[in-house]
């Protein structure tokens, strides 16, 4: 056996040193002497063994490569049944209902069934109150759909190019360019049409009412029979979790109405912001002045300010060193979050609405200040004074 080896690798090298010699005869190089023959000697056995650790290399690279594309042939496989649910990127839309949303594609899985229902999603979105349907869009065409989150099952086909979530029984989809809702069979249940506009948050119902663009481009509220409970009038309108919806007109100032489209707060406002956290409401009002209301519009702080400074004028006299003596003034000066400042008394009484862009003490009940309509001098009651500057 060792014989047979040992011819075997003479074999091998005889033929590497004589297609070695055939190169070297090519470029002239013939070994006449001894030396010259030792010389070729080493190299052509130099030449087999790297010969055979080169075809040792290629033949383990073949065989890590088959390996790994049959390897990736059959996670591939696997990825791809319809009975494999993946690990991560998974939340529970029902009991039983996982969505899958990772690459290359989302799916619906039904862990009770332990089988893919629905495949091919891009993305999925759940009503907010509880509704047994759940919309979902496909990944090649972008349809949408609707599917059953306690089944995984599809019930509304993936059919229109935009569609909302169900809201107190019904969804507004978006079929040959014009709005409407359904039921969750898929029935119309208006007669009534609307024109879609981006400048609506979502197509939801609350408390019986849903934002929608008019005829004449202004948004309103309607109905679940498609009649306007408040006339297309405004500019903007959003929903607000707590109940209220929030109005602007074309100039952008901003109003509130209740959950019933009733006006608790006229368009008198330049912003107003619901804090869920504080259980208030801030309103920046058109005179800058900031005030907090609670959630039935109560006034709670009538002026809310950001700080509060003494102001300190010249007294006309020198000290000992020289230098000019400053006295403080009766009034105190408040600024808003909008850097517009107003008088307020030391007992902390608003003498003034924030309607200045700066206030400085000239005496110790004269006031300078700048507004929108020139520099006026003002006392300690906010009244102007008849000396001018």
């Amino acid at each position: 056996m060792m014989k047979t080896t040992f011819k075997t690798t003479r074999l091998f090298g005889g033929e590497i040193r004589e297609a070695a010699s055939w190169v070297a005869h090519m470029f002239g190089y013939k070994a006449k002497t001894r030396f010259g023959r030792l010389v070729w000697y080493v190299f052509s056995t130099c030449a087999s063994i790297l010969a055979l650790i080169v075809a040792v290399g290629v033949i383990a690279y073949t065989v890590e490569l088959v390996g790994d594309c049959h390897s990736r042939r059959k996670q591939w496989r696997l990825v791809n049944s319809p009975t494999y649910l993946h690990s991560n990127d998974n939340q529970y839309v029902g009991p039983y209902i996982i969505y899958y949303g990772g690459l290359p594609y989302g799916y619906i899985y039904n862990t009770k069934k332990g089988v893919r229902t629905l495949t091919g999603i891009h993305w999925i979105c759940k009503s907010s109150d509880g509704d047994s349907l759940a919309c979902f869009s496909t990944i090649e065409e972008h349809k949408r759909g609707y599917f059953n989150r306690f089944t995984g099952e599809e019930v509304i086909p993936a059919q229109y190019k935009k569609a909302w979530i169900f809201s107190e029984g019904v969804a507004c989809v978006m079929d040959g360019g014009a709005l409407h809702f359904i039921d969750h069979k898929g029935h119309t249940t208006m007669d009534k049409k609307f024109a879609y506009t981006p400048r609506i948050d979502d197509y939801c119902f609350h408390n019986g009412l849903c934002a929608m663009q008019g005829d004449n481009g202004h948004l309103g509220l309607i109905d679940k029979q498609g009649n306007w409970v408040v006339s297309p009038d405004y500019s903007w309108i959003t929903y607000d979790t707590k109940g209220f919806w929030l109005i602007q007109d074309s100039d952008w100032n901003y109003g509130l109405l209740d959950s019933n489209g009733q006006v608790l707060l006229p368009i008198d406002y330049k912003d107003i912001a619901i804090d869920d956290n504080d259980s208030c409401i801030y309103v920046w009002r058109l005179d800058h002045l900031n005030q907090v209301l609670d959630f039935d519009c109560n006034v709670i702080n009538p002026c809310n300010f950001n700080d509060v400074e003494k102001m300190y004028y010249e007294t006309g006299e020198y000290d000992e060193d020289g230098n000019l003596e400053y006295a403080s003034a009766n009034n105190l000066r408040y600024r808003t979050s909008e850097w517009y400042y107003g008088l307020m008394g030391r007992s902390g009484n608003i003498v003034t609405p924030p309607s200045y862009s700066s206030i400085e003490a000239i005496g110790p009940d004269r006031y300078q200040c700048d507004g929108p309509h020139g520099t006026v001098i003002l006392d300690d009651k906010g009244n102007e004074c008849v000396e001018k500057l």
